[in-house]
């Protein structure tokens, strides 16, 4: 019951940000921030009641508020500083005004830059089409894709994507697995087990230095056992072992299958969804050591700052920062930095250095066809690869 109050006490905040439109800082002509965040107000609230009663908020809900609670720390942080800057937050869930309502608002004019943390295709389309319309640059925060993106070099894509994802991995591999033979694993019948295999084929094809030496396997996850690794492992030697598949349930169960001996010493390689599976820090996947990509990177980075974020959230919300939370912080805070900093040149600035809190954002212009004559996107390149074992970090690299 805490929970639910603080979050209320928490939602009416929410309400009253929305209605002064951001926090200035500076009456000297500030640069302006609009950040859009999926708060889903309207189904929180009717009007300023409450109307979730007793129950827990939805699961939809809480990404959005973790993401909202960094960005209002970040706000807290620049207001510590006298910032010459005014941000603004909208609910992107409300109903009543839809994106284009919201982009049309007075508060949006001379916006030098946006932050979203955007959840599906269509709302993906409509920001990138409003950015480039407008030159804004806009900063794409948490959604791992860029479907419908073509020459639009203000949009940023800081969450990597699932390609960009493949040739980290594969460079990964390329560079400390190179002599070993790599068992490839893939879920039978998978369209994006089919893709992955392509994708990963294509780019040894054309590697004519060190290409990898890769034995792709199809498993039926329904029927998975020790049985269906066992031809393809050496008990002499380290196995590598490169699950391709997106899929967590699938990643899972090959890393159980694969622990459930001490037969063979392996080392799984995995894609970014691994990050979010708690369950291969439990005993019984103990035997194998993991691997898998991630383009946010926290505690280890700065940990002071890591220190001083987890203390001050618990102290306002009895709890622990979500990744989200961290994520809303460092990118509200990054790029409004380096807003101030260049002004309306920011779209020619996007990769600065300065102001780095926990991650080296590595921006760089993708083409999706070789003969464009500019860049389609700015995506950020820069992955961290993790390995772990009991649920401990061995390394990051």
């Amino acid at each position: 019951m805490k929970n639910i109050y603080r979050f209320l006490l928490l939602f009416i905040s929410v309400l009253v940000v929305l209605q002064n439109v951001g926090a200035q800082y500076d009456t000297t002509k500030p640069v302006k921030v609009a950040v859009f965040i999926p708060l889903y107000v309207d189904d929180i609230f009717d009007g300023y009641n409450y109307s979730l009663g007793k129950s827990n908020l939805p699961k939809n809900i809480l990404p959005g508020l973790e993401f909202y609670n960094g960005v209002s720390m970040a706000i807290d942080s620049l207001n510590m500083e006298g910032a010459k800057v005014e941000i603004s937050i909208y609910d992107t869930k409300q109903t009543s005004q839809t994106l284009h309502d919201l982009f049309a608002k007075p508060e949006m004019n001379n916006v030098g830059l946006i932050i979203a943390a955007i959840t599906n295709t269509t709302e993906l389309k409509t920001f990138a089409d409003h950015a480039l319309t407008r030159s804004i640059p806009l900063v794409s925060a948490t959604y791992p894709n860029y479907v419908g993106v073509s020459a639009n070099p203000y949009f940023v894509l800081l969450n990597s994507s699932f390609q960009a994802h493949l040739q980290g991995l594969y460079k990964h591999m390329q560079r400390f697995y190179s002599s070993n033979q790599i068992v490839a694993v893939t879920k039978k019948g998978g369209a994006n087990e089919n893709f992955i295999r392509t994708y990963i084929t294509r780019l040894n094809q054309n590697n004519r230095s060190i290409p990898l030496k890769i034995k792709w396997l199809a498993i039926d996850e329904n029927k998975m056992s020790m049985a269906d690794f066992k031809s393809s492992l050496d008990s002499t030697k380290k196995n590598v072992v490169f699950v391709a598949s997106p899929l967590e349930s699938f990643g899972l169960k090959v890393v159980k299958t694969l622990s459930s001996t001490e037969t063979y010493q392996t080392t799984a390689i995995g894609m970014p969804t691994w990050d979010n599976i708690k369950d291969l820090d439990k005993p019984e996947c103990g035997n194998v050591e993991i691997v898998f990509s991630t383009p946010f990177l926290y505690y280890s980075q700065n940990p002071t700052l890591s220190s001083l974020v987890n203390s001050r959230y618990k102290e306002k919300y009895f709890s622990r920062p979500s990744d989200m939370v961290f994520k809303g912080f460092e990118i509200t805070y990054h790029f409004t930095k380096l807003l101030a900093k260049h002004k309306y040149n920011l779209a020619n600035n996007l990769s600065d250095k300065d102001f780095t809190l926990f991650n080296n954002f590595m921006l760089q212009p993708v083409k999706l066809k070789s003969a464009s004559l500019k860049p389609d996107f700015l995506e950020n390149k820069k992955l961290y690869f993790i390995k772990k074992q009991q649920g401990s970090v061995k390394s990051v690299i």
